[in-house]
C-alpha cells in the first residue's frame, strides 16, 4: 500500500473517532441533571450553546435560545438578583477566577427557582474574556430544606428552655447539640459540652432518685420526666425540670435523645418559702416558744437571700431599747454591740427604723454616719449593707426591728424587699401574740391573786364581825361600850369593802361580778361591761332576768353557769358581749360553815387576742385560695398547651417525611394544621396575659373611630384556616359602612373569641353567622352557631374564670375566653347576653354605644 493510501486511511479513522467522542459527549451532557452552557460575556448573557436540561430547569427548550429573536439567560434571572449576579460575575472574571453563584430564576410558568452556577471565563488567544462556560443545577429543594433548618434552629435558640440533643448510637450518649438557652442556664458554652455526657452537670451529686430514673430511661430507650439538682459552671445549684424523649428513625432504630431543661429554681424557692411560712404560722398558732419561732424566721430569710445575715431585735418593755431575740449567724462581738441599741432618731439604722416605724436602707454602712459613730464600728469586713424594717402591731404600735446585713454594698431588690417585709410581718405576729399571751397569763395570775386576797379580806371581815358580836354580848350591860364596838366593826367593814372596790374598779380590761343564790347581781366593778354597770344603782341589787338588751337564751345560759358555780364547780368559758370577746372564770365563794353563798365571775376582755387569731385564719384561708387558683391555672395551662404542641410536632414530622414531589396537598394540609394550632396557642397565651392585666387593672380602652364591618371581615378571613370541613361564615347586615368609636384591639379580641368558640363547638358542614345591627345610639353584634349548645343549669356560671360546661370537657379550652370577653365588653360600656339550648346551638349578643366620647 502506498504512503498516500495509508495517510488517507488514518485520516478517516481519526474522523470516526472524533465523531464517536462528540456523540458520547453530547449523550453525557444531555443526561446530566442540570444545564451545560456557553454564552457571550455581555450584559444579556447571549447563549451560544445550552444542553437539553434547560427545559426541565427553566421550562424553555434549547431551540428558544437559538431563535432569531432568542431568549437571553439574563431575561429569566429574577429581577431582584440581576445586578448582584452581574457584579459578582464581572468581579470573578476580572480576577481570572472561577465563579460560583446561587441566585433565583423565573421559569416559563412564572415559578421562582433557586439555581447554583459554576463556571469560568474564556479569553480569545490571550485577549479579553469574551465568553463563559459552565454548569447550572436546580437547588430549590436544597434551599427549602436550608430554610426549614434555619427556622428550626432559630426556634430552638429563642426557646426559653434549654434543649440538648445526644447521640443514642454512641457510648455514653455524647452531646451533639445545645441551644442558647442551655448556655444561658448552665453557663457552659456549646464548645465546652460537645462530646460530653450530661452527667457532668451533677457535679458529684449523683445519688438522686431522679438520676436513677434518667439512667433507667436511657438504658431502655424510654421517655421520662424528673426534677433533679444540677450545677452551673460557677458551681451554683439550680433545680432542673428535665424531660427526655427518645428519637427513632423510619426503621424504628433509636438514634438520638432530646432533653428539655427548665430551670425551676425560683419556683422551688417560692414553694419552699411558702411551706416554711406556713410552718411558722402553725408554730405561732400552736403557741410554740417565741425564740424557736424567731430562729425559724431567721433561717427562712437567710436561705432566701444570698450572702446575708439576719437579726430580729425586740423592743423592751419601756420601748427605749432593742434586745437581740435571734441572730444565730452574726459574729458574737457584733451581736453584743447591737444588744441594747437605743430606739432613737440618732441611733444606727436598726434603732431609727424602730423609732420612725419605716424601713431604713443603708447600701454602704462604711459611708453612713450613724454606723461610723456606733460602738460596733469598725466591724467585720464581711458586713457591708444594713436593711432595717420595723415590726409593728396591727394597731401600728412598735415591737422592734428586723435587720438584714448583706456582704455586698447594695440595696435590696423589689423581690428581696417583699421577702423581708413578709418575714417582718411574721415576726410581728409572733411577738404580738406572745405579748398578748403573756399579758393574759399575767392577768390571770393577778386575778387569782386578787381572788385570794378577796377571800382573805372576807374571812378577816367575818372573823372581825364574830369578835364584835362576842364583845357586844359580853358588854351587853354597857350600851356606850356596845355602840363604840359597833362603830369599830363598821369602820373595819368599810375599809375592807373600800379595798375590795378599789381592786375591782381598777381591774384591767375586764370586770368582777358577784351573784347570789337568788340570781341577783350583788356587786359589779371593773373597766369593762359598762352597760351592765349602769343598770345597777349603788347599794341595790338587780336580777339577771331584769337585765336590758339580753335575750332570754343568753339570760338562761348565764343562770346555768351561775347555778353550776353555786354547786361548787369552777368554770372557764368565752362569751361575746357588744362585739367584744370575754374569757370568764367563775369561782364559788363559801361562808365560814363551808357553805356556798355567792358565785364570783371574773370577765377578761380578749377581743384583741381573738382578732389576731382571726387575722391568722384569714391569712391561711387566702393562702389556700391562692394555692387552689394556682393549681387550676397550672392544670389548665399545661393541658391546653400540650394538645396544640402535640399536633404541631406530629404535623411537622409528617411534613418532613412527605417531602417527595406530588405530596404538596398533604404537606399543605399539615401546614394548615400547624398554623391553626399556633393560632390556638396565641389565643391561649393572649387569654392568660389578658387575665393578668385585667386583675392588675392595667387595661384601659383606647377609643378611636373605625369601620366595624371591615374589622369583622378581616377576622373572618384570618379564621378560614380554623374552619372544619364544610363550615361556612356569613355576615348579615343592612349597612355598607358601620363606623363606631370603640377600642379596635379589644373589639378584635371579643369577636375573635366568640367566633372561635362558634367554630370549635360546631360540627362539620354547619354555618356560623355574624349579624351586625346599628341604630343612632348603639351597635349590636350577634354570633350564631348550631353547635352543641350550653346546658340551661350551667348558663349562670358561663362568664366565671376557668368555668367549662359539662358537655364541653372533651373539647380543648381554658375557661378564660368568655370571662375576658365580658370584662372587655363592660370596659367599653357594653353588655353581653347569651341564648342557648343544649344540642341546638348558641347565640351570643354584645351591645355597645356607638360613641364613647362622653
Amino acid at each position: 500500500m502506498k504512503d498516500s493510501d495509508l495517510s488517507h486511511t488514518g485520516a478517516q479513522n481519526g474522523k470516526k473517532a472524533l465523531i464517536e467522542s462528540n456523540r458520547k459527549l453530547r449523550t453525557l451532557v444531555s443526561n446530566l441533571p442540570g444545564v451545560v452552557y456557553r454564552c457571550l460575556n455581555d450584559s444579556e448573557r447571549t447563549i451560544e450553546f445550552i444542553s437539553e436540561g434547560c427545559f426541565e430547569l427553566s421550562g424553555y427548550k434549547s431551540d428558544q435560545f437559538y431563535d432569531p429573536d432568542p431568549i437571553k439567560w439574563a431575561d429569566i434571572i429574577h429581577q431582584d438578583d440581576k445586578e448582584k449576579v452581574y457584579a459578582k460575575l464581572q468581579l470573578a472574571l476580572s480576577e481570572k477566577q472561577q465563579f460560583h453563584l446561587n441566585y433565583r430564576i423565573v421559569d416559563a410558568e412564572g415559578n421562582i427557582r433557586w439555581v447554583s452556577e459554576h463556571g469560568m471565563g474564556i479569553a480569545d488567544k490571550g485577549g479579553p474574556i469574551t465568553r463563559m462556560e459552565g454548569f447550572i443545577e436546580d437547588i430549590t429543594r436544597q434551599k427549602e430544606v436550608e430554610e426549614v433548618l434555619k427556622s428550626r434552629n432559630r426556634a430552638l435558640n429563642v426557646a426559653e428552655k434549654g434543649i440538648v440533643i445526644s447521640d443514642a448510637k454512641m457510648e455514653r450518649f455524647p452531646i451533639v447539640y445545645v441551644n442558647e438557652a442551655f448556655e444561658r442556664i448552665t453557663g457552659y458554652s456549646r464548645q465546652e459540652v460537645f462530646g460530653k455526657n450530661c452527667d457532668f452537670l451533677q457535679n458529684g451529686d449523683k445519688k438522686q432518685q431522679g438520676i436513677k430514673i434518667v439512667r433507667a430511661a436511657l438504658r431502655n430507650g424510654e421517655a421520662c420526666k424528673v426534677v433533679v439538682r444540677n450545677y452551673k459552671k460557677d458551681g451554683t445549684l439550680f433545680w432542673n425540670e428535665l424531660s427526655i424523649t427518645p428519637v427513632r428513625n423510619d426503621n424504628g432504630e433509636l438514634t438520638h435523645f432530646i432533653a428539655v431543661q427548665n430551670d425551676i429554681t425560683e419556683r422551688k424557692k417560692q414553694e419552699w418559702f411558702k411551706d416554711s411560712k406556713n410552718s411558722i404560722l402553725e408554730m405561732i398558732v400552736a403557741h410554740e416558744p417565741l425564740e424557736d419561732i424567731a430562729l425559724k424566721i431567721v433561717e427562712l430569710l437567710e436561705n432566701s437571700l444570698n450572702d446575708s445575715y439576719v437579726a430580729i431585735l425586740m423592743a423592751e418593755e419601756e420601748m427605749r431599747n432593742l434586745k437581740i431575740l435571734a441572730a444565730p449567724k452574726l459574729p458574737s462581738d457584733f451581736v453584743s454591740a447591737l444588744n441594747g441599741i437605743v430606739i432613737d432618731p440618732k441611733s444606727c439604722s436598726c434603732g431609727i427604723a424602730a423609732y420612725v416605724k419605716k424601713e431604713i436602707l443603708v447600701a454602704d454602712m462604711a459611708k453612713e454616719n450613724s454606723w461610723r459613730e456606733h460602738k460596733a464600728f469598725p466591724f467585720r469586713d464581711d458586713l457591708k449593707a444594713c436593711w432595717s424594717f420595723p415590726m409593728l402591731t396591727h394597731s401600728n404600735e412598735n415591737l422592734g426591728a428586723l435587720s438584714v446585713y448583706s456582704k455586698k454594698v447594695k440595696t435590696p431588690s423589689s423581690e428581696e424587699k417583699k421577702l423581708i417585709k413578709e418575714a417582718a410581718q411574721l415576726a410581728s405576729l409572733a411577738i404580738e401574740q406572745n405579748n398578748v399571751r403573756t399579758e393574759l397569763r399575767n392577768s390571770r395570775d393577778q386575778l387569782k391573786f386578787y381572788a385570794q386576797e378577796l377571800e382573805k379580806t372576807v374571812e378577816k371581815r367575818t372573823v372581825d364581825l364574830s369578835l364584835t358580836v362576842t364583845r357586844l354580848e359580853a358588854l351587853n350591860t354597857d350600851l356606850e361600850t356596845q355602840i363604840q364596838e359597833r362603830k369599830i366593826a363598821e369602820e373595819r367593814a368599810k375599809t375592807s369593802e373600800a379595798i375590795f372596790s378599789l381592786i375591782a374598779q381598777n381591774f384591767p380590761k375586764g370586770a368582777i361580778i358577784l351573784i347570789n343564790k337568788e340570781m341577783e347581781i350583788v356587786y359589779i366593778e371593773g373597766t369593762a361591761l359598762m352597760h351592765i354597770r349602769k343598770q345597777k344603782k349603788p347599794f341595790e341589787r338587780i336580777n339577771i332576768n331584769d337585765l336590758e338588751n339580753f335575750s332570754k337564751k343568753r339570760k338562761a345560759i348565764i343562770k346555768d353557769h351561775v347555778r353550776a358555780t353555786l354547786e361548787g364547780t369552777h368554770l372557764s368559758f368565752e362569751i361575746i358581749y357588744r362585739r367584744r370577746n370575754y374569757m370568764v372564770n367563775s369561782t364559788p365563794l363559801r361562808d365560814r360553815g363551808n357553805g356556798i353563798t355567792h358565785a364570783l365571775m371574773v370577765f377578761h376582755d380578749i377581743s384583741e387576742h381573738k382578732k389576731a387569731e382571726q387575722n391568722i385564719r384569714i391569712a391561711l384561708k387566702k393562702e389556700q385560695e391562692l394555692n387552689d387558683l394556682k393549681s387550676r391555672f397550672i392544670s389548665t395551662a399545661s393541658h391546653e398547651f400540650r394538645t396544640p404542641l402535640s399536633v404541631i410536632l406530629s404535623s411537622a414530622t409528617l411534613i418532613e417525611r412527605q417531602n417527595e414531589t406530588g405530596k404538596e396537598e398533604a404537606r399543605l394540609k399539615h401546614t394548615n394544621r400547624i398554623k391553626s394550632n399556633v393560632q390556638n396557642l396565641v389565643v391561649i397565651l393572649n387569654d392568660f396575659l389578658s387575665l393578668g392585666k385585667l386583675e392588675e387593672g392595667a387595661i384601659t380602652p383606647g377609643y378611636q373611630w373605625f369601620d366595624l364591618l371591615v374589622l369583622s371581615e378581616a377576622i373572618l378571613a384570618e379564621m378560614e384556616v380554623n374552619k372544619k370541613v364544610g363550615q361556612t361564615f356569613e355576615i348579615i347586615t343592612s349597612a355598607q359602612d358601620i363606623q363606631v368609636f370603640l377600642d379596635p384591639k379589644l373589639m378584635r379580641h371579643i369577636l375573635n373569641n366568640l367566633l372561635s368558640n362558634a367554630v370549635k363547638y360546631s360540627d362539620e358542614n354547619q354555618p356560623v353567622i355574624l349579624r351586625i345591627e346599628k341604630d343612632q345610639e348603639s351597635v349590636s353584634i350577634e354570633i350564631i352557631d348550631q353547635g352543641i349548645g350550653i346546658p340551661k343549669e350551667e348558663q349562670q356560671n358561663l362568664f366565671q374564670r376557668f368555668f367549662r360546661a359539662k358537655n364541653s370537657l372533651n373539647i380543648h379550652g381554658t375557661g378564660l375566653g368568655l370571662h375576658i370577653v365580658k370584662q372587655y365588653t363592660e370596659l367599653m360600656g357594653g353588655n353581653i347576653r347569651v341564648k342557648s339550648e343544649e344540642g341546638k346551638g348558641s347565640t351570643f349578643r354584645v351591645t355597645f354605644p356607638v360613641s364613647n366620647k362622653n
